[in-house]
C-alpha cells in the first residue's frame, strides 16, 4: 500500500463514499506534472492524500485547498 498526493480543481469532500467513480480522476495531478499555465486554468485547486492498492484508491485519508 502507497500514499500519494493529488492535486484536483475538483472539490470532492464525500470522495470516500464513491472513490473510484470520484470526478477528481477526471483531472488529478501529481506535484510535478503541475506548471503555471494548467495551474492559471482554474482558481482553486486542491490536494488529496489518497491511499493506493497498486492503481487502485483504497481511501481518502485527507483534504485541503492550496
Amino acid at each position: 500500500m502507497t500514499v500519494e498526493t493529488v492535486i484536483s480543481p475538483v472539490l470532492d469532500k464525500q470522495m470516500n463514499s464513491h472513490l473510484n467513480d470520484s470526478k477528481v480522476w477526471k483531472q488529478a495531478f501529481k506535484a510535478d506534472e503541475l506548471n503555471e499555465k494548467i495551474r492559471g486554468m482554474h482558481p482553486a485547486w486542491y490536494e488529496y492524500t489518497v491511499k493506493f492498492d497498486g492503481l487502485r484508491p483504497i481511501q481518502m485519508t485527507k483534504y485541503k485547498e492550496i
